[in-house]
């Protein structure tokens, strides 16, 4: 593959919820003109992609990933038209585009499901998984997502359909060849309208245990056979390889064996993969991990994936909280967490995402009523805990803290009335702190998130050793610091970075051969190199190894 087919190595992504960027038509939803009329702000971003969430025709359920037409668009988003408007105008802009493409389930309203339950002998039948069922007892103990039993009665043919998300959300039986070829086309059908990519959701799911047997843990144990997803990867290979399209596969709990087999440039079916294990946003009462076990963690890919594949960096998407909340510090140091942050995984190894809002340091959503939340999981969650006798205190404390609505909340573009993101009320409120954190702002202050974003992304786009330099952990062995070395022929970069709210004092370093060229902090030629402020920042130019 040639450099210019593996553009993705020295690129900086940029993903979009469209339902949240910018209302064109003010009618209070984030639409496809709307990521049109916000190019320029792209463009002075610096991004070389944009990932679009899913903006196909849905039954609404979970956020547009119950979809009823993949070869479309959902009229609140725009049209067809639009679209293929909105690839053309990005890609004179420069920037390529990745939309994705939820393989395991469908809407429970697609036409394919709708026909498959009528009867058994439904040609589209065998496109989902079913069961005998007596309509009161689900076939096994296996547990959705969400919590509930993975199972639905159909009573016109007495079964019972797995859902391993939403009830609305049918899983689709990928040991169906026909299944596989209908993905195919679909891939095809948006390579032929220009798209550069996917980003594959939800593929450790896709291989189901055949015994259909109770399993030790009915929420994960019934699926993730990753030496049984493989097929089915690569029934899709041909056609991604053949339109040279990037391919980010959502692979969490998947192993690193697996991980470097599927990202191999070869044999693999991947570019990039989304993994997990430095987020754990899954349980809603379980803390962020400490700053030891994220240096284990992600150490542990970039050294795994050395020579091996390419790491997708990221802190935040549309099923996470904002960074600032959940590594970060959004009480005392809002602004100052949001740019360290954004130092500490940018320049590691590998193709960095950014997600929308995410370069203005917004913070979590600050709910504090359920008819607030939008999202199912969130909602089902709620109700879950209060049917345990859970106090409505503390359950709406773990949303506030890890709902996946904190992520989707409307871009302030301004400071006026709905952040400037619409003229009416939008589908879901607000952030806070509109006034102080949107685009307008940040953009006309050079110390702000937004600004520094903008540097961080021009210096990882312009020095090799920041892109496909070597990483190198220098562990300061406390719950503070994270320091790391990048090395590309005999060039070598330091990224030091205090990620605690104390200062931090180092004696590791002799620094005066260095030469300071990005930090989040005002530089004092008198202060004392060797005391790191609360979520201070630096990257340094080392001109000699230590």
């Amino acid at each position: 593959m040639t450099d210019t087919q593996q553009w993705w190595r020295h690129a900086v992504g940029y993903q979009i919820y469209p339902q949240s960027f910018f209302d064109s038509n003010h009618d209070g939803v984030g639409d496809l003109p709307g990521v049109q009329a916000k190019i320029n702000y792209l463009k002075d971003l610096g991004v070389d992609f944009v990932w679009l969430a899913s903006f196909y025709p849905s039954g609404h359920v979970d956020s547009g990933y119950d979809v009823t037409d993949y070869c479309g668009v959902d009229p609140q988003f725009g049209t067809l038209a639009d679209f293929e408007e909105l690839v053309a105008a990005l890609h004179a802009a420069g920037i390529k585009v990745v939309i994705d493409l939820a393989l395991n389930h469908t809407s429970a309203q697609h036409p394919w499901f709708r026909a498959a339950r009528q009867s058994r002998t439904n040609p589209y039948h065998d496109y989902y998984i079913w069961q005998p069922s007596d309509g009161q007892t689900p076939p096994n103990n296996w547990q959705s997502v969400f919590g509930d039993s993975a199972w639905q009665p159909n009573p016109a043919t007495h079964e019972a359909y797995l859902h391993s998300f939403a009830t609305a959300q049918p899983d689709l039986n990928w040991e169906n060849p026909r299944v596989q070829q209908e993905m195919v086309q679909i891939i095809q059908w948006w390579a032929d309208r220009h798209v550069d990519g996917f980003r594959l959701d939800g593929v450790t799911h896709l291989k189901k245990r055949a015994d259909f047997a109770d399993v030790t843990d009915p929420r994960t144990g019934y699926y993730q056979n990753l030496a049984g997803v493989a097929p089915y990867l690569a029934a899709l290979r041909p056609v991604l390889t053949a339109n040279h399209l990037l391919t980010i596969g959502e692979a969490g709990g998947v192993d690193m064996t697996t991980a470097k087999q599927w990202l191999d440039p070869t044999t693999g079916f991947f570019d990039l993969l989304l993994e997990f294990d430095h987020v754990h946003f899954w349980e809603m009462a379980e803390p962020k991990l400490p700053v030891a076990a994220l240096r284990a963690n992600l150490t542990k890919w970039q050294v795994a994936l050395e020579g091996h594949g390419w790491s997708a960096l990221f802190i935040e998407n549309h099923d996470l909280p904002r960074a600032v909340s959940y590594y970060g510090d959004a009480v005392d140091y809002p602004r100052r967490s949001a740019q360290a942050l954004g130092m500490w995984y940018m320049l590691m190894k590998g193709t960095p995402f950014i997600y929308q809002g995410q370069e203005l340091g917004l913070t979590n959503a600050d709910f504090t009523r359920i008819d607030q939340y939008r999202d199912l999981d969130s909602c089902n969650y709620y109700h879950r805990q209060l049917a345990t006798g859970a106090p409505v205190a503390n359950t709406l404390k773990q949303l506030a803290a890890k709902s996946r609505d904190n992520a989707r909340t409307p871009i302030p573009w301004t400071g006026k009335a709905y952040g400037g993101f619409s003229t009416t009320t939008p589908w879901i409120d607000m952030g806070p702190d509109v006034a102080q954190r949107n685009v307008e702002r940040e953009s006309h202050d050079p110390l702000s998130v937004l600004t520094f974003y903008q540097q961080l992304i021009r210096v990882k786009q312009s020095v090799p050793a920041l892109q496909t330099g070597r990483y190198e952990l220098i562990d300061t062995y406390d719950d503070q610091l994270y320091v790391y070395r990048r090395t590309y022929n005999g060039d070598n970069w330091l990224v030091m970075v205090n990620m605690s709210s104390q200062i931090a004092t180092t004696q590791e370093f002799d620094l005066t051969a260095s030469e300071l060229i990005l930090t989040n902090l005002l530089v004092d030629s008198d202060s004392d190199a060797q005391q790191i402020q609360p979520w201070e920042a630096r990257l340094y130019h080392l001109r000699q190894l230590e």
